[in-house]
């Protein structure tokens, strides 16, 4: 009986210190999204009012139609950000698969060489990359900007697919092999079905990465056209070249959507990908 009550407490202790957590996370992103939605007057009234007295959509409207480089910087992002996950998906599937499931000569020498790219801080990399575009002339172009976030979110993809990986039964993979399958079929159609966890975790991880990126972006994009939303979002100015609070909470608002989709979309596969990169791993 007391045990009873002792988990009990502990698990309303949790559930408290959970709901504690979340709002203190959450609240300023909730703020953003009530203030995107009130007047200009209701915004500036003291006191201040947490919920909307009116919903209004003006400040969206005037982030759609008033500022014409939100679209651009919008779906600049899109394309980096879709472009570098086409890239960094495949690569840690592959890259995973052969360092999890395989044994071959400096496996081990790989797997801390791509530890070791994870302790270097990404800014280190930042003035060679840039001479190396320069050369190549690829600054300001969609590509200059998605090799480098490719190469940068691959070690860590790499590491929580290797993880998942090896959680599969070594049978099989043997039926596979009995049943005449090659090592592509294998690969692809036997094993990569069961990683789908993986897959999410590494998806969400680099989406994330990638769409919040600014040091990069701010450094490779100079022209205003090629910019993604997060160098792009700052520098848009309106009412005589300063924010307007209820424009500038609708354009935040706007560009957490795409982040809040794929979070949805993939949330069930979250948890446990994590935990089978960063435990296991």
């Amino acid at each position: 009986m007391l045990r009873k009550e002792k988990n009990k407490s502990y698990r309303i202790l949790v559930f408290v210190i959970g709901v504690i957590a979340s709002v203190t996370v959450l609240s300023p992103i909730i703020w953003i999204i009530l203030t995107s939605f009130k007047d200009v007057k209701e915004i500036y009234t003291v006191p201040l009012t947490i919920w909307p007295r009116k919903f209004v959509w003006t400040n969206y409207l005037t982030v759609v139609e008033g500022l014409p480089e939100f679209p651009t910087y919008f779906f600049n992002s899109i394309k980096v950000t879709i472009g570098t996950l086409l890239l960094v998906l495949p690569a840690s599937a592959a890259a995973g698969y052969a360092l999890g499931r395989r044994e071959f000569p400096g496996k081990a020498i790989i797997n801390l060489f791509i530890i070791a790219i994870l302790a270097i801080p990404f800014l280190v990399f930042l003035i060679p990359l840039y001479i190396i575009e320069d050369i190549l002339n690829m600054l300001d172009t969609n590509i200059g900007l998605i090799l480098p976030y490719a190469a940068l979110n691959l070690p860590l993809g790499i590491l929580v697919m290797q993880a998942s990986y090896r959680e599969i039964p070594s049978e099989l993979e043997d039926s596979a092999r009995i049943d005449g399958a090659n090592a592509f079929q294998t690969w692809f159609q036997i094993m990569t079905p069961l990683v789908i966890t993986g897959l999410a975790a590494v998806t969400i991880f680099t989406f994330v990465a990638v769409w919040e990126e600014y040091m990069f972006a701010r450094t490779f994009m100079v022209n205003t056209s090629a910019q993604t939303l997060a160098v792009g979002l700052p520098s848009l100015r309106v009412e005589s070249k300063s924010w307007a609070y209820g424009t500038l909470s609708a354009a935040l608002t706007l560009s957490l959507l795409p982040i809040s989709v794929v979070f949805i979309v993939l949330r069930k596969y979250f948890v446990e990908g994590v935990l089978r990169g960063s435990v296991k791993g």
